[in-house]
């Protein structure tokens, strides 16, 4: 369960992006931001824009904040989804859950990837990353998480870094207990 904060986090990152997409976007494209952006930011810094784990799924990597749909009622107001399944923002993006190093990484995906088709989209987010989830699925079909050192790995994140994202999830594990 994810606390308030996360979801008003989430939140700000799906309205940041639907706001650059007068038009809409479709669920394939908002995700496919979401993950890449995601992964560039993990690469990179070794942190997370938000926390929320991503799922495989036949057309490739998808946030699972979904599976969580009763902790995101209030969120659903600031969406609509139109007739052919298109996505806009109701609402302007609460920025202060944004900073300003994951706003640049938010932009920079977008307009990196922002003009490519989601079957495109879809096509690349089978990385690395989604090969190796379908492996360990091939062995337990519950294990369709994608780890933090997966997304990092697709990211080209170097050893130094995923040994840092290893180390933080291993003092975070320590810490639920």
């Amino acid at each position: 369960m994810k606390s308030q904060e996360q979801i008003n986090k989430i939140e700000a990152v799906v309205l940041y992006i639907l706001q650059h997409f007068k038009e809409g976007l479709d669920y394939i494209k908002l995700f496919k931001i979401m993950y890449f952006a995601q992964r560039e930011y993990l690469a990179t810094y070794g942190l997370t824009i938000a926390e929320d784990t991503f799922k495989a799924r036949q057309l490739g990597t998808v946030p699972s904040n979904g599976d969580e749909s009763a902790d995101l009622k209030g969120f659903i107001s600031s969406i609509r989804v139109d007739e052919n399944q298109n996505v806009y923002a109701t609402a302007a993006p609460d920025m202060d859950y944004i900073a300003d190093m994951e706003k640049e990484e938010l932009d920079k995906t977008i307009t990196k990837y922002g003009n490519v088709d989601s079957k495109r989209l879809s096509e690349m987010s089978h990385d690395d990353a989604y090969k190796a989830m379908c492996e360990r699925m091939k062995d337990d079909p519950q294990k369709d998480v994608l780890t933090l050192i997966d997304i990092a790995r697709a990211g080209g994140a170097t050893d130094a870094m995923v040994n840092h994202i290893r180390q933080v999830q291993i003092i975070k594990e320590s810490m639920e207990c």
